[in-house]
């Protein structure tokens, strides 16, 4: 299991190496930077078959890198979901392996799932950032700083609780 400092480890050489300092966090230079191609996907007959619903999935194949994302979502469930794929590519996935694939189930908390979530908070989260967006808001709305870093509102308020800060909203 990784460390906390780790994952902010991670997220910031990453953040720096493909510049990613703007207000949401634009994820198509890390998904280019990578090759990796988002796909929409039907998971209805998976779900069905796993009795789980299902978030996203991180596929590898040799050269080929997918992350397929449930149609069903939101815009803003699915960008969190793209965040939460790159932390199982950046954690988890072995380099010298062929093919790999890692499925993630909505409600799943093992270590992995964890990890890739506070990868993705930290991505396109940053504490600086909402701490900035949080202080020039006249009423910190949860729903306000959601669409400022186009995310879920159930995101944005894991995020304020993590931080301690008080919202309205939710």
């Amino acid at each position: 299991m990784m460390l906390i400092h780790e994952i902010i480890e991670k997220v910031e050489a990453l953040r720096k190496q493909y510049s990613l300092d703007s207000v949401p966090v634009n994820l198509s230079k890390l998904l280019e930077g990578e090759n990796i191609k988002v796909i929409d996907r039907d998971f209805t007959k998976h779900e069905e078959q796993a009795s789980k619903s299902i978030s996203g999935m991180l596929y590898i194949d040799n050269d080929s890198k997918f992350i397929l994302v449930n149609e069903r979502d939101n815009p803003r469930r699915k960008n969190f979901t793209i965040a939460h794929e790159l932390g199982h590519y950046y954690l988890h996935y072995d380099k010298d392996s062929k093919s790999e694939v890692f499925v993630s189930f909505r409600g799943d908390s093992n270590p992995t799932e964890t990890e890739a979530n506070r990868f993705a908070a930290e991505l396109l989260l940053p504490d600086d950032k909402v701490k900035m967006e949080y202080g020039s808001a006249i009423f910190p709305m949860v729903s306000y700083l959601a669409d400022k870093f186009n995310v879920s509102e159930q995101a944005m308020g894991i995020k304020l609780e993590q931080m301690g800060l008080s919202y309205i909203g939710l």
